[in-house]
């Protein structure tokens, strides 16, 4: 089974359903390594990628009900720092296919455990609400912040604002020593051109030349809120490891309230790998309300010896078996530490390699595809994908 789109709007629809929800990964040297999609402008992609490449030519993927979907794109530009615009130029539909294999957990093993399982649409809504105990905590952290920098804030919402939104976007956090001095600017942070772009729209102050913000995140994955320091003076990479520590610290207290309703459930790990896990869940409330089809997930997974990893997925597939369900979740562009450590588990864990049991289906009518890609756009959407419409919204002001 192979087709094309070549279609300038079947392309555009596919990616617009696709590649802001589901894990991308990028072709390069003849192997596939996870990419951040950032936003689909102006008809093209925005990612963020470490690789060096040999020539224009892009090659992102993503695997959807048992179809890949190769998307073909020409680099038009990018910032040389790992920003890049594609331009894309057709879409290849294939019969997906195992890109790799897992380790079924055996007795030795046994205490591998999946908890504190959250839906990511409930980290939102829990901090869309006032809750007395999270504004307790965030008025004892203004209070010190304030003490050591009189011209700083947090900002803490279930909305965000403009500039969380692209902090979000381009998973940096802001550090601009000089507004006024582009060669003092850093590539690891925020571009620098787009914060420009950011401060005209703002109400800051002309005299304000230098800002810190750093994202407050829940478990290091999404986007509570940020600490923002203003100087008249450049700032220094101190000062910004100094409130790095203070946004971490922030997150750790904010989630010790209880306000986030992660499942007080253990799940046992039937089969793991470096792509994804599968898991027994009991049939309980906080199934019902975590666990859907194609719904991004956060959990610990438990290793050994006191070794545990935060991870992001996406349900793949739910299987009933009478008294519990099997859960099948795909990982989706996880933190490096976390990736170390788990590599490092799967490398050292002795066992028998089997084929992953996803048991994804092949859509047989593929000549039908690009239509249901087109009707699922809306339903993504919702579910924390992007769509062209609104990510061009995102550059406009506060």
């Amino acid at each position: 089974m192979e087709k094309e789109i070549i279609d300038p709007e079947a392309i555009l629809k596919v990616i617009t359903a696709l590649f802001g929800k589901l894990p991308a990964t990028i072709l390069n040297s003849g192997q596939e390594f996870p990419v951040k999609v950032i936003a689909l402008k102006n008809k093209s992609l925005i990612i963020n990628t470490n690789l060096k490449f040999v020539s224009k030519d892009r090659f992102l993927s993503v695997v959807h009900n048992g179809t890949k979907f190769i998307a073909s794109f020409l680099l038009a530009g990018g910032d040389g720092n790992g920003i890049e615009i594609l331009s894309p130029l057709k879409i290849t539909l294939t019969q997906a296919k195992r890109q790799g294999s897992r380790v079924e957990v055996s007795g030795n093993h046994s205490g591998l455990v999946v908890t504190n399982i959250i839906n990511v649409n409930d980290v939102s809504k829990a901090i869309g609400f006032d809750d007395k105990k999270v504004d307790a905590v965030l008025l004892t952290y203004r209070s010190k912040l304030s003490k050591a920098f009189p011209q700083s804030s947090i900002f803490f919402a279930g909305r965000m604002d403009n500039r969380l939104r692209l902090m979000h976007h381009y998973e940096k956090a802001i550090f601009i020593r000089d507004r006024k001095d582009k060669s003092s600017a850093n590539p690891d942070y925020f571009p620098f051109d787009e914060y420009l772009r950011i401060f005209e729209s703002s109400k800051i102050p002309e005299h304000f030349i230098s800002e810190i913000s750093v994202p407050i995140k829940y478990k290091g994955y999404i986007h509570l809120g940020y600490v923002q320091i203003l100087a008249e003076k450049p700032l220094d990479e101190d000062i910004f490891q100094q409130l790095h520590t203070f946004a971490t610290t922030v997150s750790k207290d904010i989630i010790s309230t209880g306000v986030f309703q992660e499942s007080k459930d253990v799940c046992p790990v039937m089969d793991l790998s470096m792509g994804g896990v599968s898991f027994i869940h009991p049939a309980s409330r906080s199934f019902s309300r975590s666990v859907t089809m194609n719904g991004t997930i956060l959990f610990d997974l438990s290793l050994e010896n006191g070794t545990k990893v935060t991870i992001r997925g996406i349900i793949k597939n739910i299987r009933n078996q009478e008294t519990n369900f099997r859960v099948g979740c795909q990982f989706y562009n996880l933190l490096e530490f976390d990736l170390n450590l788990l590599d490092e588990f799967l490398n050292l864990a002795k066992q028998t390699e089997i084929s992953e049991p996803n048991d994804t289906q092949v859509i047989q009518n593929s000549e039908d595809k690009t239509d249901l890609i087109a009707n699922e756009a809306k339903v993504e959407e919702k579910e924390g994908g992007f769509s062209a419409e609104n990510l061009e919204a995102d550059d406009d002001g506060q």
